[in-house]
């Protein structure tokens, strides 16, 4: 019976990797809860095969292991052949479906199986896609911040500067994003691209010892003209400098996660 557990779990759990075909789409304020809520309805069978494996297994490290080993794998399959475009599109998906549906979705119903397999997939996955540096959260943490409306850099450098959350700053750049640059025709793509790098981004700066220096040239640079052209209603301009931001911090950190000489 514990071998047929395993043979399930391991034929289940990466399909739940294809569960979500964009995962941008319903990352929304108004859409992400009954989005979520439906794609751990459609995963339950995959999560109890799961838990079942995990409570009979005398070796859960290496269950564990295997089931990591087994989605990450399924994950590299789909981009061998691609061009590299495709496949950085096909990772951007992945890294967004495993933050904000995967890994959540295995926490919900709180499984002791849940949080060690959580833990494991991202490490495998650091291992395999290098490049990536992805964290755990849970389904109430990533839901309420949609309050926060999500805007990593921009947040981490007004706090940087002592802004706070809710500042005159942060409002105006979220609410270009929101009613201006996602519903431009591939706005959802570079706002995509740009959930994807920011977590990592910040965690590198905030690790440089001149963190607060770096996040000021960040503002001097990008953030403030941004700002000046939105109010000035040259929004198209705005975009320019904003697809320049994330470009160049992307390869400055995303990439090498290394500091040198500021921007």
């Amino acid at each position: 019976m514990e071998d047929m557990d395993v043979k399930r779990a391991l034929t289940l759990f990466p399909a739940m990797l294809t569960e979500v075909g964009d995962p941008l789409k319903d990352f929304k304020k108004g859409s992400y809860e009954a989005s979520f809520q439906a794609y751990v309805e459609r995963t339950a069978e995959a999560m109890d095969a799961i838990e079942d494996a995990y409570q009979a297994a005398e070796e859960k490290e290496q269950l564990l292991q295997e089931l990591a080993g087994a989605f990450v794998d399924a994950a590299a399959r789909t981009l061998e052949g691609q061009k590299k475009r495709r496949q950085e599109e096909l990772l951007m998906n992945y890294n967004m479906c495993l933050v904000v549906y995967v890994n959540p979705a295995l926490l919900e119903r709180r499984p002791q199986s849940g949080q060690p397999l959580a833990e494991e997939l991202l490490r495998a996955w650091k291992e395999r896609f290098p490049k990536t540096n992805l964290k755990l959260s849970d389904f109430a943490t990533i839901n309420g911040g949609f309050k926060r409306r999500f805007c990593y850099i921009t947040t981490a450098v007004c706090k940087s500067r002592g802004r706070g959350d809710d500042c005159y700053e942060l409002n105006l750049l979220r609410d270009y994003r929101d009613q201006y640059l996602l519903r431009q025709p591939d706005g959802e793509a570079l706002v995509k691209e740009y959930y994807n790098v920011a977590p990592t981004v910040v965690k590198h700066i905030d690790e440089c010892q001149d963190a607060a220096g770096v996040y000021e040239q960040i503002w001097q640079e990008y953030l403030a003209p941004c700002i000046s052209l939105i109010e000035a209603g040259r929004r198209q301009e705005c975009r320019q400098r904003y697809e320049e931001m994330v470009c160049r911090l992307k390869e400055q950190y995303f990439y090498t996660g290394k500091v040198e000489n500021g921007l």
